[in-house]
C-alpha cells in the first residue's frame, strides 16, 4: 500500500484526472447498455414473431394489425362453439362470395380450379367492448378466427381439402366481419363432347358444414352480376361469360338434408384460337391438297400417286404431333369425328386415284410410263394427245368407252361436239378434246367434282351444328345465361 501510494504521489495531477475521467465514461456507458439491454431483447422477441407469422418488417398494414391484436380479447368465459342467438332462433349471416379468378379447367380429372373470396357479417354481443382510445382504429380488434365464432363454410366437392386463410374483425359494438380465401380444385361434371367449341355451365356451392338452416342463414348481399369484371375472371384457355350468385336455402347437400348454400353459377367458354389455327385450319388444307390429284390429267398417274401418297403420309404425321393437344377421354367428340373425316377423305381420295389408274388401263388407256416403254420419245406431258389418235392413224376403230356405254354416251357432250347441253367436260383440265375423251378421264372429273362437293358439304354441317352454341356463348347474349 506504500509503495502504491508513492506511485500515486508521483504521477502528475492531470494524468490522475485523465485516469479518472476515462473509468467514469466506461462505467456510465456500462450502466446505460444494461438499461437498453431489456428493450432490445423486446424488440428482437417482437420481430421473430412477426417473421414467424410472415409479416412485413418494415411497416404497413400488417403492423396495424399486430398492433391492434388483443390477446387478452376475446373474454375468457366466451364460448366458441355457441351461436350468437337465442335458443330456437337461427343465426343471419349476409354473405358476399367473389370469384378471384379461374385458373384452370382440366379435362383429365374432370375439375375446375378457381380462387374464391368469402365475407361474412354477423352480430354477436359476446364481444362488445369500450373503446380506450380515440380515434377509428380504437373502435375495432383483430382477432383469430379460431377464437370466435363463425360459420365454419365449406366448398364443397373439393379435392384438395385446404383450410382457407381466415381473418375476423369485431367492432365495439359486437358487428363481425369474417373474410375467407379459398383455393379450391372442385370436382364436376364435365361434357367435352363439343370440343372444341364447348361452352359449359358450372355450380358451386359453399355452405357451413356444422349448422342446418334452421340454425344459420346466409343471405345473399351487395351482388350485381353487371358489375363484375368477366375479363378479369378468365383464364388463359378459357372465356367467363357470365357469373352469379343466389342464396338457396334448405337444400340437400353432402352433409346435411336442410344446409343453407350459396349458390354461384360460372358460364365459360373455351378460346377457340389456339386449337382452331393448330389442328383444325391445317387438317382442312391437308383435305383440299388431296383432291388436286383428281384434276391432273388421268396420264400423269406418277404426279397424282406422288401426291396422294404425300398427303396421306402428312396426315398420319401430323396426327402423332398434335395427339398431345387431345383431351384425353373415353368417348369421342367433335374433332375427333372431324379427324375420323378427314383421315377417310385423304385416304378415300388416294384410293380414287388407284382405281381411276386400274379402269384406265383395263380400257386401253396409257400413262407416260407405257410411252416410255415404248420408246416413243416423242411423248410431251402437255400435248393435246390421245389414244383414239393413234388408233386412227394406225386404221383401226378407237374405242374408248365399254361396248355398253358406246350407244348410251352417243350424243354426250363427251363424244360430239355437235350435242348440246351442260356436261362435265368442263371439270376436266387436262386439255383434251371434247372427242376423245377416254372413259376413265370422264369417270375421274366426275369423281373429282363429287369429292370437292361433298367435302364442302360436309364440313359446312360440321360447323354449322356448332353454331348455336356459339350464338348462345357470344358477349351479345350473355344476359341470356344470367337469366337462366
Amino acid at each position: 500500500l506504500l509503495w502504491s501510494r508513492q506511485e500515486v504521489d508521483m504521477q502528475p495531477l492531470a494524468r490522475r484526472r485523465q485516469t479518472a475521467g476515462r473509468w467514469r465514461t466506461r462505467f456510465v456507458v456500462m450502466i446505460q447498455v444494461a438499461l437498453c439491454l431489456p428493450s432490445l431483447l423486446t424488440s428482437f422477441e417482437k420481430a421473430s414473431i412477426r417473421r414467424d407469422r410472415g409479416e412485413g418488417l418494415l411497416g404497413g398494414p400488417m403492423d396495424w394489425f399486430s398492433s391492434n391484436e388483443d390477446t387478452d380479447y376475446p373474454p375468457a368465459d366466451y364460448e366458441t362453439f355457441k351461436r350468437p342467438a337465442k335458443p330456437g332462433k337461427r343465426v343471419n349471416v349476409l354473405t358476399y362470395v367473389r370469384l378471384d379468378h379461374l385458373y384452370e379447367i382440366s379435362e383429365d380429372s374432370s375439375t375446375i380450379h378457381f380462387h374464391l373470396t368469402v365475407r361474412l357479417k354477423w352480430n354477436d354481443t359476446r364481444l362488445r367492448f369500450t373503446p380506450i382510445a380515440h380515434g377509428p382504429d380504437s373502435r375495432f380488434r383483430i382477432v383469430k378466427a379460431d377464437s370466435i365464432w363463425h360459420p365454419s363454410l365449406r366448398v364443397l366437392k373439393d379435392v384438395t381439402h385446404h383450410e382457407p386463410l381466415e381473418t375476423a374483425k369485431v367492432s365495439c359494438h359486437g358487428e363481425v366481419t369474417y373474410t375467407a380465401h379459398y383455393d379450391s380444385r372442385v370436382w364436376a361434371e364435365i361434357d367435352f363432347s363439343h370440343y372444341p367449341f364447348d361452352s359449359h355451365k358450372f355450380v358451386l356451392d359453399i355452405s357451413s358444414y356444422r349448422y342446418s338452416a334452421d340454425r344459420v342463414l346466409l343471405n345473399m348481399t351487395n351482388f350485381d352480376p353487371q358489375a363484375v369484371n368477366l375479363e378479369a375472371l378468365s383464364g388463359p384457355m378459357w372465356r367467363v361469360v357470365a357469373f352469379n350468385q343466389k342464396s338457396v336455402p334448405n337444400k340437400r347437400t353432402v352433409y346435411l338434408d336442410n344446409d343453407s348454400v350459396v349458390e354461384m353459377s360460372l358460364y365459360v367458354k373455351r378460346r377457340v384460337t389456339n386449337p382452331l389455327v393448330v389442328m383444325i385450319f391445317p387438317m382442312g388444307l391437308l383435305g383440299i391438297l388431296s383432291t388436286t390429284p383428281l384434276f391432273i390429267s388421268i396420264e400423269k398417274f406418277s404426279d397424282r400417286a406422288t401426291i396422294g401418297a404425300t398427303g396421306c403420309f402428312t396426315i398420319l404425321l401430323f396426327h402423332h404431333v398434335v395427339n398431345e393437344y387431345f383431351p384425353k377421354l373415353g368417348y369421342l367428340t367433335w374433332l375427333h369425328h372431324y379427324t375420323i373425316f378427314t383421315n377417310v377423305y385423304i385416304f378415300g381420295a388416294f384410293f380414287a386415284i388407284m382405281a381411276l389408274q386400274v379402269i384406265h388401263r383395263a380400257h386401253g388407256g396409257s400413262n407416260e410410263l407405257g410411252w416410255r416403254e415404248r420408246g416413243d420419245s416423242t411423248y410431251k406431258p402437255n400435248e393435246k394427245k390421245s389414244r383414239t389418235s393413234a388408233l386412227k392413224a394406225e386404221g383401226e376403230t378407237p374405242m374408248l368407252y365399254p361396248a355398253g356405254e358406246a350407244t348410251r354416251l352417243k350424243d354426250s357432250p363427251r363424244t360430239a361436239k355437235k350435242s348440246k347441253g351442260w356436261g362435265f367436260s368442263c371439270l376436266c383440265l387436262s386439255g383434251y378434246g371434247a372427242e376423245d375423251v377416254p372413259y376413265a378421264q370422264c369417270l375421274n372429273d366426275r369423281m373429282a367434282a363429287g369429292f370437292v362437293i361433298g367435302y364442302i358439304c360436309i364440313n359446312i354441317f360440321m360447323f354449322a351444328i356448332e353454331f348455336e352454341n356459339w350464338y348462345e356463348d357470344s358477349p351479345m347474349t350473355s344476359h341470356l345465361w344470367v337469366a337462366r
